[in-house]
């Protein structure tokens, strides 16, 4: 017999009948702990501070509808099996059972009753263990989880070839730097392509015969293409209730070699094989601080190479790559070992050298403006030459902070380019001169005086459906009139304002001025959209969503009326906050924009970290688009894969009559640029001209 105690709670049935049926309860064996009550007000009372098992009911005994007690029971937030007595049950009782009844039963069919009673109660207690069983498994899998992050094994789990968890150690041994980055990447895109079959073979005959203890030997290569040999081990797991594979990657190296290949890829770039900028930002930091203390001087020179933008329109951004490597190459051997190489950024590299002292100085970046100016490059069978402009600023106990160094090195490589190229030039700052970061906070209080002082204005550019989707979208710009209402161009002070944080007062003042827009446009237009390019400042915004999302429910706006642009490579630097932002906008049912796309390396592996809707191809693929067969397959081959991938691609900087057809026959969705309209204060574009 069962000796389970049954708590059930009686609703509206007299004290006889109670009797009688605590009885039959008793009779199955159940130790009965009754609870009745008559009114709505003990109902809910009992419901809350109570925990019935069951609730028995005599709808033809209560003064209020049945449907108050599902009501109480929802609202006390519990899970209770409802059984309905009548006197005379009706022939169908789907409607009681459609209301979250369990049954429905004769008030004298005493023989059913138990029968309902002890399948109920079975159920009840069951749901109750299987609860239990699941928080015990929650807190085992914590625990788990807790062993698996403070493992130094490199550890993950794999579904249907794909990652689904990894731990630091695992992420680490491939250069990711969170889980995010990871989740959905194929297990064959970390081993290399001569093992990749190998690869898949095991796995095909480890999944029909799955059991622990299994290993495999196979070269792999982390996230930029560093290669090593790995022991994997294999054994069948489960991660949230899906049967998986945990594997466990053991390098076959010693540990010293193993951490020393981290670190050194940490550290790289991988185009050209130079330090990165994070790591050349900080030496050059250290450098600084100790020539303050009188320790160590140096100098900071920035290289550009001064035909890239030419090249790169003959033999695209592959060729532009090519160079920048074997660049990259030409000065790491011109270099001491003593001196720092990175690749800042695109076609600009800067050095941290020994050599400081004027005299030595000018006469060592003049030899290698000469020899680089010498050295030719193969691309595609042609050997092509270009010179170099250098700048540079000496670094003494006198030196100002690491960022003005870098806008001195930055002006004197200018001044070298703008006399031609193929020279190299000292800074000397005058007596007098603003510093950079004297010039920024003059430029900070220009750009909140033109706020306040209504001296901003929205401009909007459209950007046309080339495959006549209907829709009537606009890029959203910042125009800037000075003291007498002239126009500045935003390239004169939008990287002061990134430099001194004003520019994310900008966005917010862009963002706040389209949804007013919006709000009065939107009611007679109802497809309208409008692109707001952001920058990286507001990304590392922690308030941005919690106040978008305020803006867009003030105004009564839906969010799919915004959709939000950010450059790659700020995409690249901040991809952390770049994937927050973009989950918090997709619950506002707003979409991204990856601007610039094509300009950095793997564009695609970014894509993957930063699923946009949209992609903007980089603004150098439409130089001469016409002339330059190059950017033409660089631009198919990207639409292919994008569309692959249910993206939609934007052409910007538009120009020609003939970038129109072009575009059209690579199936590139929409396009942008002054040959449909230049940007202007109205929203007034004849989307029907295009369709």
């Amino acid at each position: 017999m069962n000796s389970t105690p049954l708590k059930p709670l009686f609703v509206g049935s007299d004290a006889n009948l109670v009797e009688t049926l605590i009885s039959s309860m008793k009779s199955l064996g159940y130790a009965v702990r009754p609870l009745s009550v008559s009114t709505e007000e003990e109902l809910y009372d009992q419901l809350k501070n109570s925990k019935p098992d069951l609730i028995i009911v005599s709808p033809d005994r209560l003064a209020f509808p049945l449907s108050t007690i599902t009501q109480s029971i929802e609202k006390a937030g519990r899970r209770i099996p409802l059984i309905v007595l009548l006197d005379a049950p009706p022939p169908d009782t789907s409607t009681y059972l459609e209301e979250g009844v369990e049954d429905v039963v004769a008030t004298n069919n005493r023989a059913h009753f138990q029968h309902v009673i002890r399948r109920t109660a079975n159920a009840v207690f069951t749901w109750r263990k299987l609860k239990e069983t699941e928080a015990s498994l929650l807190e085992a899998e914590k625990r788990c989880h807790t062993l698996l992050e403070s493992s130094k094994d490199a550890i993950a789990y794999i579904s249907g070839g794909m990652h689904v968890f990894a731990n630091k150690s695992y992420l680490q041994s491939f250069g990711f730097a969170d889980l995010d980055e990871i989740q959905g990447i194929p297990l064959l895109d970390l081993v290399t392509r001569g093992d990749r079959e190998k690869i898949k073979t095991f796995m095909r005959d480890y999944e029909r015969n799955t059991q622990s203890g299994q290993s495999l030997h196979a070269k792999l290569m982390t996230f930029d293409g560093q290669e090593f040999d790995a022991e994997l081990d294999f054994s069948p797991a489960i991660v949230d209730g899906e049967s998986c594979t945990q594997i466990i990657v053991r390098p076959q190296e010693n540990a010293q070699e193993y951490e020393e290949r981290i670190n050194y890829l940490s550290q790289r770039d991988l185009l050209t094989g130079l330090y990165n900028r994070q790591y050349f930002i900080d030496k050059l930091k250290e450098t600084t601080l100790n020539a303050a203390r009188g320790k160590q001087n140096g100098a900071l020179l920035q290289i550009s190479l001064d035909r890239f933008n030419q090249l790169t329109e003959t033999f695209g951004i592959s060729g532009g790559d090519l160079i920048q490597a074997d660049f990259g190459k030409l000065l790491k051997d011109f270099l001491s070992e003593d001196d720092i190489a990175c690749r800042f950024e695109k076609n600009k590299f800067m050095v941290l050298s020994h050599v400081w002292e004027q005299d030595e100085l000018q006469k060592m970046m003049d030899t290698f403006v000469e020899s680089s100016s010498a050295h030719l490059y193969e691309i595609d069978g042609r050997s092509v030459s270009t010179t170099i402009s250098i700048g540079a600023a000496i670094i003494d106990e006198n030196s100002p902070e690491p960022d003005e160094l870098i806008i001195r090195a930055e002006r004197a490589s200018k001044k070298a380019f703008s006399a031609g190229g193929g020279r190299a030039f000292i800074y000397l700052p005058r007596e007098g001169e603003m510093t950079q970061k004297q010039l920024d906070e003059a430029w900070g209080k220009r750009l909140i005086s033109a706020i306040e002082e209504g001296r901003l204005r929205l401009l909007f550019q459209p950007i046309v459906s080339l495959q006549g989707e209907p829709g009537h979208q606009y890029n959203v710009f910042m125009r800037m009139l000075d003291e007498r209402g002239q126009p500045v161009a935003a390239r004169e002070f939008m990287p002061s304002a990134e430099r001194t944080g004003t520019a994310k007062i900008l966005d917010r003042w862009v963002i706040s001025k389209a949804i007013n827009e919006l709000t009065k446009q939107v009611p007679q237009d109802k497809q309208l959209k409008l692109f707001i390019k952001l920058t990286a400042g507001t990304l590392q915004d922690p308030q941005i969503l919690p106040w978008l999302a305020e803006e867009i429910k003030k105004n009564r706006l839906s969010g799919d009326h915004l959709i939000f642009e950010i450059k790659t490579d700020t995409a690249v630097n901040y991809l952390r906050q770049t994937r927050e932002f973009l989950n918090g906008i997709h619950q506002l049912r707003s979409h991204l924009v990856l601007d610039g796309f094509g300009s950095v390396a793997n564009p695609f592996q970014l894509l993957k970290q930063v699923p946009a809707e949209f992609i903007k191809l980089d603004a150098s693929l439409m130089d001469n688009l016409a002339d330059n067969p190059e950017n033409q397959e660089t631009i198919q081959n990207i639409t292919e894969k994008t569309h692959a991938e249910g993206r939609l691609v934007i052409a910007q900087k538009v120009e020609k009559p003939s970038d129109m057809s072009l575009l059209w026959g690579m199936s590139v969705n929409y396009v942008q640029g002054n040959f449909l309209q230049i940007p202007s204060e109205k929203l007034d574009y004849d989307f029907s001209v295009i369709s």
